[in-house]
């Protein structure tokens, strides 16, 4: 009798453990991210798509801002990246050689627990977080936090250094007022100013 509470306890022990998860396949978010090391910040609106591997950023514009403000659409598949300027509605277009990168809980990260925001009394007063770690031997650390049931993104947090020519990376990334899907058909279309 024994050994079998204490299997049921182990079982339920180990259930607690979360896995993994990915962001819904299509999303939109208003992003707010900062490169610590460059002390770059931006905030604008977020496209996501999974499936096609496409990323486009459109930054709030302001007319005091300290730096160029950029409308930026990144196509993995295509190996390209569109940038226009807001301010200038110049067009750069570039090559990429980096990979898609998913967001999603990156294997094999270690579970961290759970977190309450709000009140889980009453409907809609609250959500439960999931945060996980994930430690990369080249790469460097990275600690993300979704939403436990539906996998909303909320935040990223990225420690490391390239792997090329060893620059420290560090960003944080927060997601605000993220809806699964998209509002346009064209979200990913390439701006009009880069098209010849």
């Amino acid at each position: 009798m024994k050994l079998l509470l204490l299997i049921v306890f182990c079982g339920l022990a180990y259930g607690q453990e979360e896995n993994g998860c990915a962001a819904p396949g299509y999303f939109q978010a208003r992003l707010r991210s900062f490169d610590h090391e460059n002390e770059f910040f931006r905030d604008g609106k977020f496209s996501y798509d999974a499936y096609e591997q496409r990323e486009r950023m459109v930054e709030v514009f302001s007319e005091d801002a300290t730096r160029p403000q950029r409308d930026e659409l990144i196509l993995h598949k295509e190996k390209k990246r569109y940038v226009v300027d807001l301010k200038t509605g110049e067009c750069d277009v570039t090559a990429i050689d980096y990979d898609f990168h998913a967001i999603e809980v990156h294997e094999p990260a270690q579970f961290i627990g759970f977190s309450t925001v709000g009140s889980l009394d009453e409907p809609d007063m609250g959500m439960m977080l999931a945060s996980w770690h994930h430690h990369h031997h080249e790469e460097g650390n990275w600690t993300q936090t979704f939403t436990r049931y539906e996998c909303i993104p909320v935040t990223e947090v990225f420690s490391g250094e390239t792997v090329d020519d060893h620059q420290t990376i560090h960003f944080h990334k927060t997601y605000f007022d993220v809806t699964v899907g998209l509002d346009s058909p064209d979200v990913f279309d390439v701006p009009q100013a880069c098209i010849s």
